[in-house]
This record gives C-alpha cells, sequence and structure tokens, in this order.
C-alpha cells in the first residue's frame, strides 16, 4: 500500500526539485523573448542600418559647371537595357554630374542594378565638356 506524501517530502524529492527548475528556467526564457521581441522594432527604427552605398542624384552639368567649374566635376554616363515583366526591352540613357568621384561610381552601380539586362556605357569621368 502507498504511503502519503508530504509537502516537505516533495519539495525535497530530487525529481520535483529538477522540474521545477527547468519549469522556472523557461520561464525566465519566455519572459525574455518577449521583452527582446516587443523591444526589437523599437530599436531597430531607432538605429535603421546605412544603406548599402548611398544613390546620389546627379547634378544638371551645365549648372554645375558654372558654379564649380568643369574640371572639378566628375561627368557620369550610362546606357543599358532591362526586360519589363511583359516581356518587353526598356532601354535608358543618362548622365550627371559630381562634386566627387565616389558619388558618380555610387550612381552607375543603381543605374546598373536598375538596369541590369544589357549595358552599353558605364563610366565616370573627371573633368566636364559641353557637348
Amino acid at each position: 500500500m502507498a504511503r502519503a506524501v508530504t509537502k516537505t517530502e516533495a519539495v525535497s524529492h530530487p525529481a520535483m526539485a529538477g522540474g521545477r527548475q527547468r519549469r522556472r528556467g523557461a520561464a525566465a526564457l519566455a519572459i525574455a523573448a518577449s521583452v527582446l521581441f516587443a523591444a526589437g522594432p523599437a530599436l531597430a527604427a531607432a538605429s535603421p542600418p546605412p544603406p548599402i552605398k548611398p544613390r546620389p542624384l546627379p547634378m544638371q552639368c551645365a549648372l554645375a559647371a558654372a558654379t564649380f567649374g568643369p574640371s572639378n566635376l566628375w561627368f557620369g554616363r550610362y546606357a543599358g537595357n532591362r526586360e519589363t515583366i511583359w516581356g518587353y526591352t526598356q532601354t535608358t540613357s543618362q548622365w550627371g554630374c559630381f562634386l566627387r568621384e565616389i558619388d558618380c561610381r555610387n550612381w552607375l552601380y543603381w543605374l546598373n542594378s536598375d538596369w541590369p539586362d544589357w549595358t552599353y556605357v558605364s563610366v565616370c569621368t573627371k573633368g566636364y565638356t559641353p557637348q
């Protein structure tokens, strides 16, 4: 016949103590996860990661040359294609002026990303010569 277990025996029983510790650990983990889950979007919005490459806007070359001098500019040219979702090919030809070479290169990077199918011209040159 089984004997009755007292409250003190149940607490000190090794199997019960381990189970209680596991439950406490699981509860602490659940609380920590819920706090991090709730704070995650707020933390991400507070400090968004910087873009891989900035997307600079080109200046109008005639105005930039009059303001900064044609020899101080970087002239970027791009011509390429992309296919539309309907199977048509779109073509673009763009140019612009920049004060820094890195801005010109980043601009070309994004144009190559937006018009990836065929690139005819993708170049940055120092100085601007009106055409």
